[in-house]
């Protein structure tokens, strides 16, 4: 006979044999039990949890000889015909190469006929997700009013791509990540039965490695089981895998704790000779910071499915490092695999994440990075010197701007004072005329040095320096926080430029929406109206008109309008006899 693989051997053939969807199998059950059947049912979640498997026993419940009932016997003609695929009321349909139109409306036709051998006919249609959309609106219909003998199940990895229209006539299941316990405890039954020997650890590797899916879970097992030679170890695993192993990842994260970038780029060059993969080596990277983070925040990892280590190992790793540069460094390693997706040199791309981790700016808290810490505190001071000095000059434009306006000449002050008016526009708009009054008091004073602070650990030194250049806090009222800038420009500035994430600081520090009102010292007084245009000379009427004056309260809009924009010069028209 053939070998028949692990995941085909040992799927699920009864409810209960589910693994990790308890919520799911418990329902359907109740549903058999209580006769309330659905037309339309929508399996969605990863690949590898149990979607197709579940619509084949509820299937075989619907149509087994001793049911309906959610105890399947598995020995009746229908049962049998289910399982090996040649029933002829179970129709299992691949949406990824029967996607068109056409093929639905084949579904269409063979949906009135009545069942051949069981009491329902079944469709079980897989990656439903991949159909066009001329084909879900082949199947809206159908769907929607099946015949009393027909149930659709939906199966799909891609919920989101499934139409609303579709959604909406099915009853929807939500398939979940199976957790690493539950998937290890499955492969040492599978194994048990098998006559396997596997050592626990080899387990947990190939449990963490099929990521919440136990037909990859299985697939590992067996293929791991075909090479090995006595038992199944962890070393073995690893070798048939390629992963990278702990030893290599502690000794590079040794190397990234104590800035040492040569012995970091002669570890990846090692690893390279040794056949492994780029990605796995910062994959395994990541999973080994991320379990020292859990680690320094939690003091155990208890089950929270991380990568399996020594808890003496994590306890002396974790003081290598402060929780901040852990989240940076899991930021600057996602985004190096990222990078390797389109680099045409992906070696080049993760070599230049680990000099960049080694030569960062944050200091590590380990004393073998203690050198490294004193010069990451010195680019720190050198930053903030920077800083001041930037403010520094940021204000002296401020004041060349005012004084500069303040000098000019007759001649061109009416034109600076409307430029003037213009950029402090937005503010004034921004103002709300029923704004209430500010009330300055020490709440106010004390959320605005709270305000800074913030936008200092949230590293934002423009809007910083924009504030402690040239503002000041002016008033709190119910609603509204106000500045006060020397100079409109900056004020203009911080309105149209920052003003939402001011808004957003000021909503959690206060905890109530506030309305940002910036408004400057400096801004000119309203211009003087125009002088009035001399009026002009009555017109003499021409030979053969009259001149008419119409009083104002007598003219019609219409003539309004016309003298805006003809003149006042009302001429009488004889008409000819």
């Amino acid at each position: 006979m053939a070998y028949v693989a692990l995941y085909r051997k040992w799927r699920p053939e009864k409810f209960s044999d589910l693994v990790g969807q308890e919520h799911i199998s418990r329902t359907l059950s109740s549903a058999i039990t209580s006769g309330r059947i659905g037309h339309a049912y929508l399996f969605s979640g990863p690949r590898g949890t149990g979607k197709t498997s579940t619509a084949k026993i509820f299937a075989r419940g619907l149509n087994c000889e001793h049911g309906p009932t959610p105890e399947p016997c598995g020995e009746c003609t229908a049962c049998r015909k289910i399982a090996e695929g040649t029933s002829l009321d179970v129709f299992e349909i691949d949406a990824a190469s029967n996607r068109g139109i056409d093929e639905i409306r084949d579904l269409r036709e063979t949906v009135k006929f009545a069942p051949v051998d069981g009491r329902y006919k079944v469709y079980i249609i897989d990656e439903v997700h991949m159909l066009t959309t001329e084909a879900f609106n082949a199947l809206l219909k159908t769907l929607e009013e099946p015949p009393e003998h027909v149930v659709f199940i939906l199966a799909t990895t891609e919920a989101h791509k499934v139409p609303a229209t579709i959604q909406s006539r099915c009853q929807r299941y939500d398939f979940r990540r199976i957790g690493t316990q539950e998937i290890e405890t499955r492969l040492a039954q599978v194994a048990q039965a098998m006559k396997l020997t596997a050592e626990p650890e080899a387990l947990a590797l190939i449990a963490l490695q099929a990521d919440g899916g136990l037909r990859d879970a299985l697939s590992l097992l067996d293929q791991c089981a075909s090479l090995a030679e006595a038992e199944i170890t962890a070393e073995r695993v690893r070798q048939i895998m390629g992963l990278v192993g702990h030893e290599w990842i502690y000794k590079l994260t040794a190397a990234l704790a104590a800035r040492k970038a040569q012995d970091a780029l002669s570890l990846l060059a090692d690893l390279l000779r040794e056949g492994k993969d780029l990605k796995q080596v910062l994959v395994e990277l990541a999973l080994h910071l991320r379990s020292l983070m859990i680690f320094q925040a939690a003091g155990s990892l208890g089950k929270l499915d991380l990568y399996d280590e020594q808890e003496a190992t994590l306890q002396e790793q974790a003081g290598f490092f402060q929780p901040e540069q852990l989240m940076q460094m899991l930021t600057r390693l996602h985004g190096a695999m990222t990078e390797m997706k389109w680099s045409p040199q992906p070696r080049i791309a993760v070599e230049v994440a680990l000099l960049e981790l080694c030569r960062g700016e944050v200091a590590a808290a380990s004393p073998a990075a203690g050198t490294i810490g004193q010069q990451a505190s010195g680019q720190g001071a050198a930053s903030e010197a920077r800083l001041a000095q930037l403010e520094a000059q940021l204000a002296q434009l401020s004041a060349a701007v005012a004084k500069g306006a303040a000098a000019a000449p007759a001649a061109v002050k009416p034109l600076r004072q409307v430029a003037a008016r213009a950029a402090a526009a937005p503010v004034s708009a921004a103002r709300p005329e029923t704004a209430p009054a500010a009330v300055i008091d020490g709440q106010g004073h004390e959320l605005w040095q709270q305000l800074l602070q913030t936008l200092q650990q949230r590293n934002k030194p423009q809007i910083l320096a924009c504030l402690q250049g040239g503002g000041r806090f002016a008033g709190l009222g119910d609603s509204h926080f106000h500045i006060r800038f020397s100079s409109s420009l900056m004020a203009s500035l911080t309105m149209r430029n920052y003003r939402r994430t001011l808004e957003e600081i000021l909503a959690e520090l206060a905890g109530r929406p506030l309305q940002l009102v910036a408004r400057g010292e400096d801004l000119p007084p309203a211009p003087p109206s125009p002088p009035k245009k001399p009026s002009k000379p009555e017109p003499v009427p021409e030979p053969g008109t009259t001149h008419i004056e119409v009083p104002q309260e007598e003219r019609p809009p219409a003539l309004d309008a016309a003298v805006q924009i003809f003149g006042d010069n009302i001429v009488a028209v004889e008409e000819e006899n």
